[in-house]
């Protein structure tokens, strides 16, 4: 372990706690604004393995809020720019990418062998279809989302805590395009998001488990909302 290149966390969380995420597996799926924040705190934390799902390629219109990429990055898939790039954060890093679409017929292994899910989705019904393989193969899973200049993070713990189903009903009728996204914003749950990771990864409780967090940047309001499991919940409520 390079303590001198992760002195200054090492002061908040320990050695031990360097080396849990030293050798922490982490999937991220989706590399547009969130995803590919939190990939670069990731890389930049000491996580030791990422996988990265995304189809997409890089658009000239992805750069002001996700700094990951640059110009002589558009066009190119982004799990290659994102995985070159990262590389240069922390040549250590182990990178599996993969670009393809999230879907009911390649979730369940996309997912698995991991220790965390990081949400990056924008689109209900892939959240839910990673939701419900979430909990069959009891992975943590981070979800978050961000419109505008609003933003909501949640972490899901398997059989503990609410999942997605219990609290939200599956639906993609807002396009992600109809919506604007203020970069701000993005880097402000990205970084709740980050912290939530790295609170999973060396043992200690997640703030957001078990509450959904909701943050207006436009009115600095920062609200919780508690949430309970559903018993009649169809993906965890059996």
């Amino acid at each position: 372990m390079d303590v001198l290149r992760y002195d200054r966390q090492i002061i908040n969380i320990g050695v031990e706690g360097q080396r849990k995420i030293n050798s922490a597996r982490l999937v991220i799926v989706g590399l547009g604004g969130l995803g590919s924040n939190v990939a670069m705190q990731m890389a930049a934390a000491g996580v030791g393995f990422l996988r990265l799902i995304d189809p997409d390629k890089v658009d000239v219109s992805n750069i002001n809020r996700q700094p990951l990429y640059n110009e002589s990055d558009v066009g190119k898939l982004k799990v290659d720019a994102a995985s070159q790039n990262l590389k240069k954060i922390n040549s250590k890093l182990e990178l599996e990418t993969f670009p393809i679409k999230l879907d009911e017929n390649n979730a369940e292994s996309l997912i698995r062998g991991v220790d965390l899910i990081l949400d990056g989705l924008d689109s209900l019904h892939a959240r839910m279809i990673l939701n419900k393989y979430a909990v069959k193969l009891n992975i943590p899973y981070i979800f978050a989302s961000v419109q505008d200049a609003f933003g909501s993070v949640t972490t899901i713990i398997p059989h503990r805590t609410a999942c997605l189903s219990c609290f939200m009903k599956d639906s993609d009728s807002i396009p992600p395009c109809a919506v604007g996204v203020y970069p701000p914003a993005v880097f402000a749950i990205s970084s709740i998001v980050a912290s939530e990771a790295l609170a999973i990864i060396i043992q200690r409780k997640p703030t957001s488990a078990g509450r959904l967090l909701v943050f207006d940047l436009e009115t600095m309001s920062f609200d919780s909302v508690y949430l309970k499991k559903n018993p009649t919940c169809k993906v965890c409520g059996v």
